[in-house]
């Protein structure tokens, strides 16, 4: 019976997965190369089985370079051409060759004033400022 569990809960999982509208959520689009670091996002629901759940931005850079780096940026959330929130200051740094990503790295966000209606809409903008790259003897 053991034997039967593990592949139905894998096939499970699988099929849950390659649905279009769940597999467009989990890959990474790329956005930018700055200096040697590929910048990578995608949105996804802040709890993963609940759709209704805020959505989050998530990142993922990749330090392509030979050496460590640390990266800070901020991340502006617009409607139309308004402002509406600004997150705060995020640093990571990444050994060469290697990348971080999204909660695990602190590399989420979450907007305070804005639904999942408004993400979703036409006149939502984001952007990545203040972006500064610093090389660095090591990452701790």
């Amino acid at each position: 019976m053991k034997n039967l569990i593990l592949p139905a809960v894998f096939i499970l999982v699988l099929s849950f997965t390659s649905t279009g509208e769940t597999n467009a959520q989990r890959r990474f689009v790329d956005h930018s190369v700055i200096e040697g670091v590929d910048i990578q996002y995608r949105w996804a629901n802040s709890k993963f089985f609940d759709r209704n759940s805020p959505l989050e931005l998530r990142l993922k850079m990749k330090n392509n370079n030979d050496y460590p780096i640390r990266i800070t940026w901020d991340i502006e959330f617009y409607m139309g051409p308004k402002l509406i929130e600004t997150n705060e200051e995020t640093e990571v740094c990444i050994n060469p060759k290697l990348a971080r990503t999204g909660r695990i790295n602190g590399m989420f966000y979450r907007s305070s004033n804005l639904n999942n209606r408004q993400l979703e809409s036409d006149e939502f903008n984001w952007e990545i400022t203040n972006i500064e790259i610093e090389r660095v003897e090591s990452c701790r």
